[in-house]
């Protein structure tokens, strides 16, 4: 019994002599889509891709018609075109879907490129902060609950935009 006094006693004398510990929380998703280089750098990939989209779409209405082609000869009784039409069919709509898996490789890959510089970004803006205002700890990511002074994910935002100006 005298130990789990002492113990006791030990623990609550250590608490009290203990510092308050500095905590903040961020939500990623929100300071990326709050950064206005964030915006600015999608809008600018969907411009760049937007050609190539257009043509896209283009080559599958041309698939269409074709395709349509190819049922009312396949419904007529003269048949000498079918097989021509459906090998012009078939060669078309494997380079669609080439074309639309290598163009949407492209486009992701230059959003991961991007997420990367932006997480770079906020990383260190995080860091700064945590520096500048003597964080002791600060979480990033999912979270039950967070209070509005534990929530620093509108400094964060506001650090960045102003370093952007």
């Amino acid at each position: 019994m005298k130990i789990i006094a002492v113990f006791f006693l030990l623990l609550t004398t250590s608490l009290a002599a203990s510092e308050t510990i500095k905590i903040g929380y961020i939500d990623p998703e929100k300071v990326i889509n709050n950064l206005p280089q964030y915006n600015q750098s999608i809008d600018q990939i969907s411009r760049e891709f937007e050609p190539k989209k257009q043509e896209l779409l283009d080559l599958f209405e041309h698939i269409e018609l074709l395709r349509t082609k190819v049922n009312d000869i396949n419904k007529s009784v003269k048949k000498e075109n079918l097989e021509e039409e459906l090998f012009k069919l078939a060669r078309l709509e494997k380079s669609f879907e080439q074309e639309t898996e290598f163009w949407q490789d492209k486009m992701n890959k230059r959003k991961i490129d991007l997420l990367q510089k932006i997480e770079q970004l906020i990383n260190n803006t995080i860091n700064e902060l945590a520096i500048s205002e003597n964080y002791d700890l600060i979480l990033y990511g999912n979270a039950a609950f967070v209070s509005d002074k534990t929530n620093i994910t509108t400094k964060v935002i506001e650090k960045i935009q102003k370093l952007s100006l």
